[in-house]
């Protein structure tokens, strides 16, 4: 399957067909943080990190080191859900009166109820669909009830589970909605994983408090280092990145933890089988439509593809060259057909990758037309622009709205036979 950049590029000459690197903006601009809600690159983030996608197409970020919560319609217009751009703190209310502390990530519940990973204060908050703003389990803000040391020794609060203001977690940094109708948690100071039942009632599944390391094991006998994001596989298991071991583990819903691939043993930037296959830094793993997942590595700059046969490809980016197309992707999502949404944290955006982009160029009636055809995605906007000596300017077809998984525009053939074309998505 080809994965090329919207816009792409096309080469008239030959027929050729030339493609750049398969990532396109949604929102943001690049480099430029801070906040303002607009459309496309009119909108500012501040490192966003957590973000979900809800069956309308809607995006939801945590625009972290803006301490609020931002929303993405199919449209491309970014509004604020939730807390006061710049202000930190730990009040629940409703829209701009709630308050967050560097929101990590983020899951929609089929309901549309919204579940944010609040790191600083320390808990899980619940969005509703007026944007209501409430605590669901933690002490809101229990900077006191945490112990952030990191030596040899570790203390932690006596009393971790419980049901919602008497639990405890410590920067918690991962959270997925399960199909049963709970969340798993990655209380990544604490080095475990959580379950957390809608009540607000909260038990430890794996790891012990307070002790990292790289063992498999079930329940207490395994050992995480910093878990991050974490999905619900359609096989019902659970799916860590374990960031500082470099792996991405699995868990059953019993507890049983397993290495799924990378390996805690060494870390890296290689391809390949899961288990030979390395990574340095994951911070997310989500579920691929086509099976299989997609995990972004975070400190490599780059997204790794795990097919449903076990083999590790690079997706997007490139490790070898640093933060050129990608800075520090923290998490993704994915639409049904396999595109995959992420936030580029440190370019300040949220970005597209088009799983799916192939083009072809016929002539028809002897040589008086020009057909070009591509994969589209139905109900967005495209535009043929050719390259003229002051830039890129808009082809004769007006813009053309798709349909159907294929689209094609028809015009006359223009004089000069030779040109560079390229297709550009409107509306992101």
């Amino acid at each position: 399957m080809k994965r090329h950049l919207i816009p792409l590029i096309l080469l008239l000459s030959g027929s050729t067909l030339f493609g750049a690197e398969a990532i396109a903006p949604v929102s943001g601009a690049t480099d430029q943080a801070g906040h303002k809600d607009g459309t496309g690159g009119v909108a500012r983030f501040n490192d966003p990190t957590g973000l979900a996608r809800d069956a309308q197409g809607n995006l939801y970020i945590c625009d972290a080191r803006n301490h609020v919560i931002r929303k993405i319609t199919p449209g491309g217009v970014v509004t604020t859900v939730a807390g006061q751009p710049g202000e930190s703190g730990a009040v629940n209310g409703v829209g701009s009166a709630a308050r967050f502390n560097f929101p990590a990530d983020i899951a929609v519940a089929p309901g549309g109820v919204l579940y944010v990973a609040d790191s600083g204060n320390h808990c899980i908050r619940a969005i509703a669909a007026n944007g209501a703003v409430t605590t669901l389990a933690g002490d809101l803000g229990s900077a006191d009830d945490v112990n952030l040391s990191y030596g040899a020794i570790t203390s932690v609060p006596a009393q971790l589970d419980g049901r919602g203001t008497t639990a405890r977690f410590n920067g918690p940094s991962g959270i997925a909605y399960a199909p049963a109708g709970h969340l798993y948690v990655s209380d990544t100071g604490n080095q475990i994983i959580r379950r957390v039942n809608l009540d607000g009632a909260v038990t430890t599944v794996a790891g012990k408090a307070g002790s990292w390391g790289s063992a498999d094991g079930a329940g207490a006998e395994a050992r995480f280092s910093s878990p991050m994001g974490l999905c619900v596989g359609t096989d019902g298991n659970v799916y860590i990145a374990d960031s500082m071991n470099h792996a991405i583990r699995g868990m059953t819903p019993l507890g049983v933890v397993s290495t799924f691939a990378g390996s805690p043993l060494e870390a890296g930037f290689k391809t390949g089988l899961r288990l030979q296959a390395r990574f340095l830094e994951p911070t997310d793993v989500i579920v691929h439509p086509e099976g299989g997942f997609i995990i972004c590595e975070s400190f490599g700059n780059a997204l790794f593809r795990l097919s449903a046969d076990g083999y590790v490809s690079l997706f997007a980016g490139d490790p070898q060259t640093g933060p050129k197309s990608l800075a520090n992707p923290n998490s993704a999502a994915c639409d049904p057909e396999g595109n995959v949404f992420v936030v580029d944290t440190f370019h300040q955006e949220v970005r597209l990758i088009i799983e799916k982009f192939s083009t072809s160029i016929e002539r028809s009636g002897g040589t008086n037309l020009l057909t070009i055809t591509w994969d589209s995605l139905p109900g967005r906007t495209y535009q043929l622009q050719i390259l003229g000596d002051t830039g890129w300017v808009n082809a004769p077809p007006a813009p053309v709205l798709a349909t159907a998984a294929e689209t094609f525009v028809t015009f006359p053939m223009p004089l000069q036979k030779a040109g560079i074309y390229r297709i550009l998505m409107l509306g992101f």
